[in-house]
């Protein structure tokens, strides 16, 4: 492509004629990782977009990762708030067209922005696309692997989560952000609260998130925190149903 039908800004590649797509980053401590998750963002077989680490307070060496990528990614930090918080910064700050989430401990397949961008041009009446999500094991777990092998946990599976979701910014600005008051799921009460407002979503069948299984993933150690959380986000998505039909 020409020089000139291509305009580079601070932190962002778009790509003249291309919509730019904000990857978004939320990170805690997330050294361990991070590295692996931002690579595999920079090698997505689309080009204009641009990556946004929101650093969620972290007191390890995430700064240190990030920066080395020098002006590739843009880095914002705040006091710890919680990972709806973190994304919630990552959208004040974006200037895409299009919003993609990836978890600091988490991969994206190559082609996933460009697969799912794909759909949105074939359907105009789109405002949001998910994806399979296939989960792995890092080494140290190798026996918790095997004894998951043919469990439904080992394929691939819907993955209404943030880190498959490609969605339009208006639709964002129309239903608004993540929850910060939740600790869990944040990302079950945006779609249940999409679906309240007739949002029209897509799931494909490609697995195009890889969701890495660790000692210390959140769902570990808020187990039985999330279930009750997750309880009363069904409750209130369905109580503000009841209202809205009170009202028609």
């Amino acid at each position: 492509m020409d020089q000139a039908d291509r305009v580079e800004q601070k932190g962002a590649r778009r790509v003249m004629g291309q919509p730019l797509i904000s990857c978004i980053v939320p990170v805690f401590n997330g050294e361990r990782y991070l590295r692996e998750a931002l690579d595999s963002i920079l090698a997505q077989t689309y080009r204009s977009l641009e990556v946004i680490v929101a650093d969620d307070g972290s007191t390890d060496s995430t700064a240190t990762v990030v920066t080395s990528y020098g002006c590739r990614i843009r880095y914002f930090r705040q006091i710890n708030q919680g990972p709806a918080a973190a994304r919630n910064l990552g959208l004040h700050i974006a200037r895409g067209d299009y919003m993609a989430f990836l978890d600091a401990d988490d991969l994206w397949h190559s082609e996933k922005l460009e697969r799912q961008l794909t759909r949105f041009l074939a359907r105009a009446e789109l405002d949001y696309c998910v994806a399979h999500a296939q989960n792995f094991w890092i080494r140290e777990l190798s026996e918790e692997r095997d004894r998951f092998r043919d469990h439904r946990i080992a394929k691939g599976l819907p993955a209404y989560v943030t880190g498959s979701l490609l969605v339009r910014r208006e639709l964002l600005t129309r239903i608004g952000f993540f929850d910060p008051s939740l600790g869990h799921g944040d990302s079950m009460e945006w779609f249940l609260r999409a679906a309240e407002h007739g949002a029209v979503g897509e799931l494909m069948s490609d697995v195009l998130l890889y969701r890495r299984l660790h000692h210390t993933n959140r769902v570990r150690h808020l187990g039985a925190a999330s279930r009750n959380e997750f309880l009363q986000i069904i409750k209130a998505s369905i109580d503000r149903r009841r209202k809205s039909n009170r009202k028609c």
